[in-house]
């Protein structure tokens, strides 16, 4: 059919950068992801111009899915924001911020391109080196053994996620539960190969926040009638045996490929032959426990409830790797050989559960429990490949603000005249990076506060009054480090001052309530950085206009 309308060619755009239309987007865009930002962010309605559901959220992986961009330096934004959330699980909002403030910066400053790409990918390297090093002020060490990073670790993901409406009873509740499952998922003996577990989330709706509970082993759904015949369950443990390929009595197996049958053949009887042999094998094996991924024939289903093995379909392509790991079961691909002793695997027992409309079995480890609820479980888990995190509340972005300005004026001309640019070239770079810096500091306040920074530590404070009055009283910094004393001396973020190196906290008996993915963070600042670099090196862009 030939077409309605003549397709129109597609539009080529030099120096995008320059066009106000683009630099508009990309501050729509961080206004969007700013107000997003934080523990006390406000959530975002997406709803098509056409029609359909209203979504409502404030995580960016959810956010720059929903969105529709139709600027190719939007759409390469938001590829490298979400392939750094499929990564890592945290600080997107952080990423896409952070790089739009790095961007509209050095086009506020008229920093050519070439130069704020060499300015900024230097910084990038003393930033990485300061958070590496210790002598590091916003780096903390993870104890496994006290139970307070690891829960500030969950705070301050679960409190970020505002679309889930929790009351601060239940996001404490689900971040001491979140932490005793991580924990559960670590064994305790770390002699040998060590296999760490994993945690497997089961969403139930209409049952209250407090409801949520952790299970050890694996828990699977099943049907009512299923339920009431599980309630007659032997004492394990169980021997099983797992299928990946359908058990339906189809021809899924074969594919697209011709088949040639003799006349006197029934394809589906000979099928049906082939799946009974399977049942008569797990039959003659011991086996308790008969799972497949996908559908089992109603007849093979049948014969082994029969003979009085339990009987798991649909489990799903989510649930196999957690089946496999928490039971030592070797997936069978293949109806038409015989199951190897090797593939099967062991549980130590089955109990059911009912909760709410939904009945459950859960399948008991049969030794150390190895699968036990998402996000705030992954950032826990990078503490165990870096036990390190970084300060919250933004102080670790005023620090880190802090010292890049006061390493980059004592080091200034060496760095120009390494990286081919003049001295004022450098020094712009580096306020646009520091001042990038300091507003995603400021991107957590959302109540109309001051920001402050105090002149000696570089922490950061927020305050509701004027820090010259005599009636504001700030009790502590926004990462709870620090407390505040006579003579400490503060200046508003983003404000002149005197360059300083941050000075090192002694012992405190404080300790910071808000910990920030040292693994995330510094993806993020690496990402964000790569990202607004690239960006700023675009020459034309080519978008399709139909």
């Amino acid at each position: 059919m030939s077409r309605v309308c003549k397709k129109r060619p597609s539009l080529c755009t030099d120096e995008p950068l320059a066009q106000t239309e683009v630099l508009q987007k990309l501050s729509l865009l961080r206004h969007m992801l700013s107000s997003c930002y934080g523990p006390f962010g406000r959530l975002k309605q997406i709803h098509n111009n056409v029609g359909g559901h209203v979504l409502t959220t404030s995580t960016s992986s959810v956010l720059l899915k929903a969105l529709t961009f139709s600027e190719p330096l939007l759409k390469l934004m938001a590829t490298f924001v979400t392939n750094h959330i499929s990564r890592f699980g945290d600080c997107g909002l952080f990423t896409g911020i952070f790089c739009i403030g790095l961007i509209e910066n050095a086009e506020k400053l008229n920093l050519g391109a070439a130069a704020a790409s060499r300015v900024y990918k230097q910084l990038l390297k003393e930033s990485v080196r300061y958070l590496t090093s210790d002598c590091c002020g916003c780096k903390v060490e993870v104890d496994f053994s006290s139970i307070h990073s690891l829960m500030a670790l969950a705070h301050s993901v679960i409190t970020s996620k505002r679309a889930c409406m929790l009351t601060p009873d239940e996001a404490q509740h689900i971040i001491s539960i979140t932490v005793q499952a991580f924990l559960q998922s670590v064994p305790c003996d770390s002699s040998g190969r060590t296999c760490f577990g994993r945690t497997v989330t089961v969403p139930l709706q209409g049952q209250p926040v407090r409801d949520s509970a952790v299970f050890s082993g694996l828990l699977v759904e099943v049907s009512m009638q299923q339920s009431e015949e599980l309630q007659r369950l032997r004492p394990g443990p169980y021997k099983i045996v797992l299928f990946s390929t359908s058990l339906s009595g189809d021809l899924s197996e074969i594919g697209e490929a011709k088949l040639k049958m003799h006349t006197e053949v029934n394809p589906e009887g000979a099928l049906l032959d082939q799946l009974l042999l399977l049942g008569e094998q797990a039959v003659r094996d011991g086996v308790g426990l008969f799972a497949c991924q996908k559908v089992i024939h109603p007849v093979l289903q049948h014969y082994l409830r029969e003979h009085g093995l339990v009987v798991i379909e649909r489990l799903g392509a989510a649930l196999m790797e957690p089946f496999v790991q928490m039971t030592g079961a070797i997936m069978v691909e293949s109806l038409y050989s015989p199951v190897l002793d090797k593939a099967y695997g062991q549980v130590g027992g089955l109990h059911v559960y009912r909760r709410g409309s939904k009945e459950l079995l859960q399948l008991l480890p049969s030794g150390e429990p190895a699968v036990t609820c998402q996000r705030a479980e992954h950032i826990l888990r990078l503490t165990l490949k870096e036990p390190y995190a970084l300060l919250g509340g933004g102080c670790t972005e005023t620090m880190l603000s802090a010292y890049i300005r006061y390493m980059s004026q004592s080091k200034a001309f060496q760095a120009a005249t390494a990286l081919n640019c003049s001295h004022s070239q450098f020094l712009l770079g580096t306020e646009a990076f520091c001042c990038s810096l300091q507003s995603m500091a400021s991107s957590l306040n959302h109540g109309g506060q001051h920001c402050l920074m105090d002149l000696t530590h570089a922490h950061h404070w927020v305050t509701a009054v004027d820090m010259d009055s005599q009636t504001s009283a700030l009790l502590s910094c926004s990462c709870g480090l620090m407390k505040d004393r006579p003579g400490l001396g503060k200046t508003y973020v983003n404000t002149e001052y005197r360059s300083f190196f941050p000075a090192l906290i002694e012992k405190s008996d404080c300790q910071p309530r808000l910990l920030d993915s040292f693994t995330a963070k510094l993806s993020a600042l690496n990402v964000a950085v790569e990202m607004a670099c690239l960006v700023l090196d675009v020459k034309y862009t080519i978008k399709d206009v139909n």
